[in-house]
């Protein structure tokens, strides 16, 4: 029982780090204005583009030889930058194809600098422009990417996808403090986003374990009082 004190002692107070750090982010989670975070203040809405025949498109029958047929999902006519484009969603990728050439489209920096300026509702400058060929912690798992950096006092960062150009996260100074809080909310350390690593189920357990002990230590507690009561009573 010695050792079983020690233990429910020791364990306790790793299980009640953790339940602090719980109660700690919760209080985060619930200052943050959840608008701010999102970052929907500094995003303008495109008008749509509407499409006006001006030269003959190329349909998709004159390159779709290039492609193999199983692997397609969706061939749908997009618009970016006022370009209209074949957006071609494979099992493999997206690409974007000219809609009168039919030649393949890569986004340059360029591409991405007036893409940003474009859905950006603040006044400060764009000031770096940089690609990510993986996922970074701030795109989880977007694949990749290119980064737009304003310089505001909101340190507004917007992610576009290097595929099709589509505007895909939208992060600030706010959302950077809240997602070091949700990183220790969920101790995923690495991806912040998965409930169910090995961190959080050895809490589970943990807490399960120390409730059962706990139980056990106090009714030990409570018998070794009634036992002296009693041979206190019987000694009068």
């Amino acid at each position: 029982m010695r050792f079983l004190r020690q233990l429910h002692k020791w364990l306790g107070l790793i299980v009640g780090l953790q339940v602090l750090l719980w109660a700690v982010s919760g209080v985060i989670f619930a200052w943050l204005d959840h608008h701010e975070v999102s970052g929907e203040h500094s995003v303008r809405e495109v008008e749509p583009q509407v499409f006006t025949v001006q030269k003959a498109l190329a349909e998709p029958a004159s390159w779709l030889g290039e492609l193999n047929w199983s692997e397609i999902l969706e061939i749908r006519l997009a618009s970016v930058l006022e370009r209209w484009v074949w957006r071609v969603e494979t099992t493999q990728g997206v690409v974007l194809r000219d809609a009168t050439s039919g030649d393949v489209i890569q986004l340059t920096e360029t591409s991405i600098r007036n893409l940003a300026q474009q859905h950006y509702a603040g006044a400060a400058q764009l000031a770096s422009v940089t690609f990510h060929s993986n996922p970074t912690i701030e795109t989880r798992d977007s694949g990749a990417t290119w980064e737009a950096r304003f310089d505001d006092d909101r340190g507004t960062t917007f992610y576009f996808s290097a595929d099709d150009g589509r505007l895909i996260q939208k992060r600030n100074n706010s959302w950077r403090l809240f997602d070091v809080f949700w990183m220790l909310h969920t101790m995923d350390y690495r991806g912040r986003d998965n409930f169910n690593n090995p961190l959080v189920i050895t809490i589970g357990f943990a807490a399960l374990w120390l409730s059962l002990s706990g139980f056990l230590l106090l009714f030990r507690s409570f018998r070794k009082q009634e036992f002296a009561f009693v041979t206190a009573w019987r000694r009068r």
